[in-house]
């Protein structure tokens, strides 16, 4: 089976030559069938795997989590398996992989929101608008791990909680919430631990539920999350569903594993084991080392 590599240049920035030496260097070490691929601006991600449609390959995708849905959502109905080398700007995916996930091809839940896929996190409200700040979380004058921090401190300084029609579990809840998040695994924002119960092959998904509170109340939540404190508020609500049915009267922003959805109504289904990963820890090691 062949190794395609693809790396997103624009996550990687200055690092793509080095990148690019070290995957050649231990792919000739492991004598492993390897391809490297470079998206561009005149060539994506879509473009490129559209030519592995049809054949059954490791798609390794070098970059962030925003990169590694992109490749799922090109992926998803093929016989090619996903894999990844973590070089984002919040690797969160791989942060739930590391504490779940045996080393090789891992078998996990896919989930369906509209007609689009995603593996780790699907957030609203305030947590999509720090999310989906384009200028700030792809910023190449701010360095990575600071850029979730500023976006979050400039999102929070003008957000309002928005008013969502929930359907989950044949109940319906009516409220303004500051935000909510659909989460098949466990981190999204660079590290913050949302939904720590949750796991990826379990076939369920858990939705945390933050309803409408002060600035206050908020900042001490959103701060809690690095720990998962934020759940012992009692602004925080958690629903374990396999399907659920968000709406709002007007347009809203979601942010779907770092990439941007728009719409009024998002229908969300768990589809349980519906995409194999591949996870090397070591792999992931002897290429980025001290990159990372």
């Amino acid at each position: 089976m062949k190794y395609v590599f693809l790396l997103n240049q624009f996550s990687l920035e200055n690092d793509t030559p080095i990148i690019r030496k070290r995957i050649e260097e231990v792919c000739r070490e492991r004598s492993l069938d390897y391809q490297i691929e470079m998206n561009d601006i005149h060539t994506t991600t879509e473009d490129i795997l559209q030519k592995y449609q049809n054949s059954k390959n490791i798609i390794i995708v070098v970059g962030g989590d925003g990169t590694i849905n992109r490749a799922l959502n090109c992926l998803v109905g093929t016989n090619n398996i996903l894999g990844y080398l973590p070089y984002g700007t919040g690797n969160d995916f791989y942060r739930t992989n590391k504490e779940l996930l045996k080393n090789g091809i891992n078998t996990i839940d896919l989930v369906e929101i509209n007609d689009k896929y995603f593996i780790n996190v699907a957030c609203f409200g305030i947590d999509a608008e720090i999310g989906n700040n384009d200028d700030l979380i792809h910023s190449r004058l701010i360095p990575k791990k600071y850029r979730y921090k500023l976006s979050l401190l400039t999102n929070f300084v003008k957000y309002k909680p928005r008013y969502f029609e929930i359907n989950v579990n044949g109940e319906t809840i009516s409220d303004y919430f500051t935000t909510i998040a659909v989460c098949n695994a466990r981190y999204y924002g660079g590290g913050y631990k949302v939904s720590p119960n949750s796991s990826i092959d379990d076939g369920k998904l858990e939705v945390i539920l933050a309803k409408k509170t002060n600035k206050y109340n908020m900042a001490k939540m959103i701060s809690s999350m690095k720990d998962a404190m934020h759940l012992y508020y009692p602004e925080i609500k958690v629903v374990q569903t396999e399907s659920i049915t968000i709406k709002s009267n007007k347009e809203i922003d979601c942010n779907i594993d770092g990439e941007q959805l728009t719409d009024t109504t998002f229908k969300i289904n768990l589809i349980k084991k519906g995409v194999k990963i591949y996870y090397d820890q070591e792999l992931i090691n002897d290429i980025l080392g001290e990159l990372k």
